[in-house]
């Protein structure tokens, strides 16, 4: 994973299969992938990989710390790093707090995920 100059996405996600199928479409269009199923989790992945991680895509309903919390804190601590926020939440508002908390973009669940890929792809480059 590390160290191969692809690269490294962190997903945060507390749906197991929802994580593992992403994280392994990921893997797919060549990308090194890193996992958390919580916040702190994920703040603590983004620590030890501090050169390694490009972009963080996270759920906003997460254990322990939530999404929002956790794009605030990832843009004030790496602000270079792009990121990406997602929710199965049905309020219209929610894109514009996500948006408004640092994120780069908003995925409304369910997405396509070669629609989130694409992305990916265009905000890493």
């Amino acid at each position: 994973m590390a160290g191969s100059g692809r690269r490294g996405i962190l997903v945060v996600e507390d749906d197991t299969d929802l994580r593992q199928l992403f994280s392994l479409m990921l893997s797919a269009a060549d990308f090194d992938v890193y996992e958390a199923a919580d916040g702190p989790t994920g703040l603590r992945v983004l620590e030890d990989n501090p050169e390694a991680i490009h972009l963080v895509f996270t759920d906003l309903g997460l254990p322990g710390l939530g999404g929002v919390e956790l794009i605030t804190r990832v843009r004030a601590a790496r602000p270079g790093v792009k990121i990406i926020g997602t929710s199965g939440l049905g309020s219209a508002g929610v894109r514009e707090i996500v948006l408004g908390a640092g994120a780069d973009e908003f995925f409304p669940k369910p997405f396509a995920i070669a629609d989130v890929i694409e992305k990916v792809k265009t905000l890493t480059r």
